[in-house]
């Protein structure tokens, strides 16, 4: 039976389309162990390992995506996630999952981009209950197994914030996604940096994975910028002239200098803001990237100082020109899981070649509240995965 499937970018894209027509997805799925005799053998190193980006031995790791959730009554695919949808799960539960499962990097978000978090911030809302403590009980667990962390935070997606602070919002894009996107250029930009701030001064992760790496739209390449008082200043400051009253009096040529500095000087705040209380914490930034050599991205810093790259899909040319710019000291991830019914851009069957070519492997799916494991209707993706990660080293 074929099943319909909104993407969280679908989701964003489609203002307020939550119906997708009638799709049986099941429930969540109890358990995706394998018996023991099952488990396969592992894959020899590539031969060529001290080469490759990760030395051969991959980052494995797997998001049950707590940003989402599918409703039980199965009338849509996925809806943005209320507070209380996770704020039962259980940290020793999550962990023992997660890790039978394969992974050798613990993944939880931190600050979900509906605008809130699983720890006790003070610059935000939490999630009710012992929901404001998962991340804190996670990461304790996690420390006392050995394994390392990635956390979670959305650069310019809040839910809340969009909502209620409607003059950060770049203007028009709520066109393009329905809660529009946070303006860079704003105050948000110092609000998401204290929380990131005060997230590592009690949770000094390993890594963050930043998601919505964008401007006015998730793809940026030709959004046309919008005059606003807060653009006004850095616009004079790139383009070397006054900002124009309408936006048709902005050339391509100008916004798109306009919008790679703009994001250029996010990066590097974003950085800062992480050196000053935990300088070994590593990133990944995900834009996510349509396609290869994007004008955006050719040689931005995002690209060029990452500590890894990261495409959210299998896609041969988007993971290729990835590993093809990479720098020396830059690891290369792929996501095989989590994006299904898109032209194959996820496909957890590609895993052997993204191994041999010393990729990192990250993939995601949705639960139905309570119960964080996949839904039924991606069961046999997940499970293509987690074999893969119990043969790889």
């Amino acid at each position: 039976m074929n099943h319909v499937h909104l993407t969280r970018r679908q989701f964003l894209e489609k203002a307020g389309a939550l119906s997708v027509g009638a799709a049986i997805l099941g429930s969540s799925v109890p358990n995706l162990g394998l018996a023991e005799e099952a488990k396969p053998s592992k894959v020899p190193l590539p031969p060529n390992a001290a080469d490759l980006p990760n030395g051969g031995k991959p980052i494995k790791q797997f998001w049950c995506d707590l940003n989402w959730s599918h409703p039980a009554d199965n009338h849509t695919a996925m809806i943005p996630a209320l507070p209380q949808d996770w704020a039962n799960v259980d940290p020793v539960e999550y962990f023992a999952w997660h890790k039978d499962f394969g992974v050798n990097l613990m993944s939880l978000q931190a600050y979900v981009l509906d605008g809130y978090a699983f720890y006790p911030t003070k610059l935000g809302s939490t999630a009710p209950g012992r929901g404001a403590e998962l991340f804190p009980r996670l990461y304790k667990i996690a420390q006392k197994d050995g394994m390392p962390f990635c956390a979670y935070f959305s650069i310019v997606q809040d839910l809340i914030m969009s909502n209620l602070r409607d003059d950060w919002v770049v203007p028009t894009s709520k066109k393009y996604t329905w809660p529009g996107m946070m303006a860079p250029e704003s105050p948000w930009t110092d609000l998401l940096c204290a929380r990131i701030t005060e997230f590592l001064k009690l949770y000094p992760v390993e890594w963050i994975s930043f998601d919505c790496f964008n401007y006015g739209t998730f793809n940026c390449n030709d959004f046309p910028v919008q005059p606003s008082p807060y653009v006004k200043g850095p616009f004079k400051e790139i383009i070397g002239r006054e900002m124009p009253e309408k936006a048709s009096d902005i050339t391509p040529e100008e916004g798109l200098k306009y919008k790679r500095e703009i994001m250029a000087r996010l990066f590097y705040r974003i950085r800062e803001a992480i050196a000053q209380v935990s300088p070994e914490t590593k990133i990944n930034i995900n834009v996510p990237f349509f396609k290869a050599a994007e004008p955006m991205w050719v040689n931005h810093p995002m690209v060029n100082e990452s500590d890894q790259l990261i495409a959210e899909s299998s896609d041969d040319e988007v993971v290729n020109w990835l590993l093809s710019v990479r720098k020396p000291h830059q690891r290369v991830m792929t996501v095989i899981v989590g994006r299904p019914n898109e032209n194959g851009l996820c496909d957890p069957n590609s895993w052997k070649k993204w191994y041999a070519a010393g990729c990192d492997f990250s993939g995601y799916a949705h639960g139905v509240p309570p119960d964080f494991r996949p839904w039924a209707g991606v069961r046999d993706q997940v499970e293509i995965v987690r074999n893969a990660f119990q043969q790889m080293p």
